[in-house]
């Protein structure tokens, strides 16, 4: 058995991802909410099996989104055009409701297709809400290449106002919202 996450129980056994989850009810949205953007063709981890507070997950290939731009080894306009047609298949399936919790650990990179895991939330909003939290979290990695970070940004906040219709400030507005949220986590865990 492999733990893949060091905050939830999250582990590999039999191939399988296997990620238990606070409660029953908690497992049961999360699963059904898997299996519909699966069905509807989102890149996701396919439902094995779904019973009390555990889920049974298909393993996907990929790396951390947060692991790729650690090592700065991708290119900025791909990666970026990769995260905004993850996210078209998302609003597409989820009209109306935002990704949430868009954590560089929640997004896999295979160097082609972007794939997305941990749905335990996907909460209403503008697409303003994922892009600018997207972009605080990729402001916080702590990279060797702050150049290639920094391109990514540019490109990602061009693309998805491009796709979705986000302005500028929005995306910023949210950027900075979610950057003092961090600040606020990191000092009462301290």
């Amino acid at each position: 058995m492999k733990f893949l996450s060091k905050r939830n129980e999250v582990y590999l056994k039999d191939g399988l991802v296997h990620k238990r989850v606070g409660c029953a009810r908690a497992a049961a949205q999360e699963a059904e909410t898997l299996r519909h953007l699966h069905a509807n063709g989102v890149p996701v981890p396919r439902m094995i099996d779904c019973r009390d507070n555990l889920l049974v997950l298909e393993l996907l290939p990929g790396v951390p989104l947060a692991d790729v731009v650690e090592r700065g080894d991708y290119e900025p306009e791909a990666l970026a055009a990769a995260l905004c047609d993850w996210f078209a298949a998302f609003y597409a399936a989820m009209p109306g409701l935002t990704r949430g919790d868009v954590n560089g650990r929640n997004f896999l990179w295979d160097g082609t297709r972007m794939r997305g895991v941990d749905f335990e939330e996907c909460p209403p909003g503008p697409p303003a809400h994922d892009a600018g939290r997207l972009a605080a979290f990729v402001d916080t990695y702590d990279t060797r290449r702050r150049d290639r970070q920094a391109a990514l940004a540019e490109a990602f906040s061009r693309e998805f106002g491009a796709r979705f219709g986000c302005a500028w400030e929005d995306v910023a507005a949210r950027r900075e919202q979610e950057l003092l949220a961090m600040q606020k986590r990191r000092a009462a865990g301290r």
